[in-house]
């Protein structure tokens, strides 16, 4: 079943932005705030995808090359909107990020990490062993080193994105919620309007940031984006005696402190543990994804299961096309693994139970780092998608990037390493610190 297309403007905008998670309110703030006539379209509501799954992390360190520098703008500015907006808009908590090492091979991650870091003069240091006790004192287990960052912080990723949202309107700009965009319209090689569910919007540039369902509306333009949709299931502690607010990322689990005492969990930096749903779509980027099955096939877990299906219908409708998949749920097994290794590692909880669990779909791109382009100038068309988990805290950054490129034509920082004709000229690196 196709959808009508109805030709009633509505309304008019300079730039429509189709996804209402961090990445397209961020940039809807910085246009708004130059006088630009801009509006969000979101499909269900503002971070109610993978916006408001992530674990938290801010950090800077253990990026991959190119992120660095986005990541360490992004950090300023995630300063910036704690001070002006108050620390109970985004729970922003510099306070650190750890990446301790148990095993040689995690030495290396973290001196890599470091080198990295040095190149960018980041204030990341190796911490010895008793300088990690000093850190985490209630911290158990055996470690050589660790990687940490002061200046690195975590904060809520639903909280802080709903903020930014609330700062866009008051900066002017529109938002549509529970109104998806079924097709761009493209007139005379240009982008000439956007079809929602609230009617035809005549519009000069669109932004597409809609994360796993960007792939989509920009194949409906002649766009193939070699994204992967993964599952990432998280867990959250009940609340405990506040004892930390560094947060770690681990071999075999990671945290995040929260204010009240609980902890949100993660898979450890061993084996990801992300779960990989084959989707119709899987099979017309497998070649970009080969390398990366190749080395990591006793990792993966491939499953076949209703996201297949989901989207083979969405292939028929637009209207399913543009709506927002299936609530995912969870992995169990993994969650409760990573309870477990939580419980390891600080042994003065006991036996902490889990209050939650909840799972997020991720845009993987094949060298886990994203696509922020524009194909073709003269299009007016923006992509800003396949963040692999990164989108929360390098959000602000990109919004800022985004809106100068549409708005001047420039970036103030070197986009080049994120741009879409990489993977079929063969640059595509997906160093060991993106993961």
């Amino acid at each position: 079943m196709t959808l009508p297309m109805s030709k009633d403007k509505t309304s008019s905008f300079d730039v429509a932005i189709v996804g209402g998670g961090i990445v397209g309110c961020a940039t809807a703030w910085q246009l708004a705030t130059r006088g630009i006539r801009v509006a969000v379209f979101e499909r269900g509501k503002i971070a109610s995808e993978q916006s408001s799954r992530a674990w938290g992390f801010i950090r800077q360190q253990g990026r991959h090359e190119a992120e660095v520098p986005l990541a360490a703008e992004a950090n300023q500015m995630w300063i910036e909107l704690t001070e002006r907006y108050g620390r109970e808009s985004t729970q922003f908590t510099p306070t650190g990020i750890m990446v301790p090492a148990e095993t040689v091979d995690d030495e290396e991650r973290v001196i890599s990490g470091h080198d990295i870091a040095a190149k960018f003069k980041l204030d990341t240091r190796i911490l010895k062993r008793d300088e990690i006790h000093d850190l985490v004192p209630e911290l158990a287990g055996s470690w050589r080193s660790a990687l940490y960052t002061p200046g690195d912080a975590h904060g809520d990723p639903g909280l802080s994105t709903r903020t930014i949202a609330a700062a866009a309107r008051a900066a002017g700009a529109e938002i549509f919620e529970d109104t998806p965009v079924y097709e761009v319209e493209m007139s005379a090689g240009k982008v000439a309007g956007v079809h929602a569910a609230s009617g035809y919007h005549q519009v000069t540039t669109v932004l597409l940031a809609s994360g796993i369902g960007t792939p989509s509306l920009a194949g409906r333009l002649g766009l193939s984006l070699p994204i992967q949709i993964t599952k990432s299931s998280v867990g959250m502690t009940m609340p405990a005696a506040p004892f930390t607010k560094v947060a770690m990322w681990g071999p075999h689990v990671a945290y995040r402190p929260r204010p009240d005492g609980s902890f949100t969990l993660g898979n450890g930096y061993r084996g990801m543990g992300m779960d990989y749903e084959i989707t119709v779509d899987s099979f017309r980027s497998l070649r970009h994804f080969l390398p990366a099955y190749r080395r990591n096939w006793k990792l993966l877990k491939l499953t076949l299961g209703r996201d297949f299906f989901y989207q083979l219908r969405a292939k028929t409708s637009r209207k399913v096309a543009a709506h927002p998949f299936p609530e995912p749920i969870p992995n169990e097994r993994k969650v409760n693994n990573n309870l477990k290794r939580f419980r390891e590692l600080f042994p003065h909880l006991g036996d902490v139970p889990l209050s939650t669990m909840w799972a997020g779909r991720i845009d993987l791109t094949p060298d886990a780092i994203p696509i922020i382009d524009q194909p073709d100038p003269a299009r007016r068309l923006f992509i800003a998608a396949g963040f692999s988990g990164h989108g929360f805290a390098l959000g602000p950054s990109i919004g800022l990037q985004v809106a100068q490129w549409i708005a001047d034509g420039k970036t103030s920082l070197d986009l080049k390493p994120f741009r879409l004709a990489r993977f079929e000229q063969g640059e595509a690196q997906r160093a060991q610190q993106a993961l």
